[in-house]
């Protein structure tokens, strides 16, 4: 009969330097999409800034529709009307009064955009916070438990973070090498399968967390019992707050500004841009191609940041949330904690300074800080 090879351990696979440069490339493609920004540079934000970095697809359509009208308007009134009176500058008093109206719906609106941002940002980054919590009390009361299943717990929580990216920005797929090392194949497959696959990673979790920690030992005193339970209980609470996040994010993903708001914000910006060069261009002449140029910009600019910043999960828009750093962030975490454990393992002086023979060297406790973690 064939013999049946055991199946190797988290550790070894995931620590793999094959596996772990194959997960490095996988994410660093997604992070090229997104890269990073020097925020002290002024050259390079306010002069250099590429049209992606500026968001340009949200607002360019009705910017080259304004400044369309702008140029065939003002060209009309220099070149072919015969009285240069025909313009609406007497309109001048009105037109500022809704120019400071306008101003206020444009920062509420820009205001809101970057708290929902920010709201994102949060959610995701509590996925790491919840990850390293649970792998660490699992791996640290874990020991003489089931290994596989601890190894279970550590591969679905990665699996989760990874689910939960793709699912936010709408893929179904999930790339065999991003979890390299991690999944297998079938399990891989399974997760694509799934109606919901975070919550799928997340129940299979809950599983292995059952596996490891939900039956107690036979003799075991009723001490060693609620102990236990402790441990249980301390691990579905980070279940419950890795979803609880994936939850918000998706809130946030389905629930936009009430479409009243941005309707009416829209028609009036519309409208101001549109009607600038008939109420100038007896006091601007050829400058106001130039001026309503600059002005439509600048505020249908406000307007295209909030619209480019409201639901910020895509994965080729520079200003939306680097998920792919942020995953590969929380699965070096995991590998870390991986790490720590095997050296740990034998130590009878376990978590004190001195004597322990694991980490004679602080290079041994030393992890890699990312700082978009």
């Amino acid at each position: 009969s064939a013999v049946v090879m055991p199946r190797p351990r988290l550790v070894e696979t995931m620590l793999d330097a094959d596996n772990a440069s194959t997960r490095a490339r996988a994410f660093e493609r997604g992070a090229t999409l997104q890269p990073e920004y020097d925020s002290f540079s002024w050259l390079k934000t306010a002069l250099l800034a590429t049209p992606r970095a500026r968001g340009l697809r949200a607002f360019a359509w009705p910017w080259l529709c304004i400044n369309g009208v702008s140029v065939l308007w003002t060209s009309l009134y220099e070149l072919a009307l015969p009285k240069r009176t025909s313009s609406l500058g007497s309109f001048g008093i009105v037109y500022q009064l809704v120019f400071s109206t306008m101003g206020f719906l444009l920062v509420f609106r820009l205001s809101r955009a970057a708290v929902r941002f920010w709201d994102c940002r949060t959610a995701f980054g509590n996925f790491n916070v919840g990850v390293r919590r649970l792998v660490d009390v699992a791996l640290v009361h874990g020991k003489g438990r089931d290994a596989r299943a601890l190894d279970d717990v550590c591969a679905w929580a990665c699996a989760f973070v990874v689910a939960s990216k793709q699912f936010l920005r709408g893929v179904k797929t999930i790339s065999a090498e991003e979890v390299m090392g991690i999944l297998s194949d079938d399990d891989r497959k399974r997760v694509e399968n799934a109606r919901h696959p975070p919550l799928y990673c997340a129940s299979m979790l809950r599983r292995a967390i059952h596996r490891a920690f939900g039956v107690d030992e036979k003799g075991g005193t009723t001490s060693d019992t609620i102990r236990l339970e402790s441990r249980l209980r301390q691990l579905h609470e980070q279940c419950d707050f890795l979803i609880t996040n994936e939850g918000a994010l998706e809130r946030l993903r389905g629930t936009k500004l009430p479409m009243i708001y941005v309707m009416h914000l829209r028609t009036f910006l519309m409208a101001y841009c549109v009607s600038m060069p008939f109420v100038f261009v007896n006091q601007w002449r050829w400058g106001t191609i130039v001026a309503v140029a600059v002005v439509s910009f600048a505020l249908l600019g406000i307007e295209g940041a909030a619209t480019e910043c409201e639901i910020p999960f895509s994965a080729d828009h520079a200003n939306h949330l680097r998920m792919d750093q942020y995953a590969q962030a929380c699965l070096l975490s995991v590998g870390a904690y991986l790490a720590w454990n095997e050296r740990l393992e034998g130590a009878n002086d376990f978590g004190h300074r001195e004597g322990n023979v694991s980490c004679a060297s602080l290079e041994d406790l030393v992890i890699d800080v990312d700082t978009n973690v």
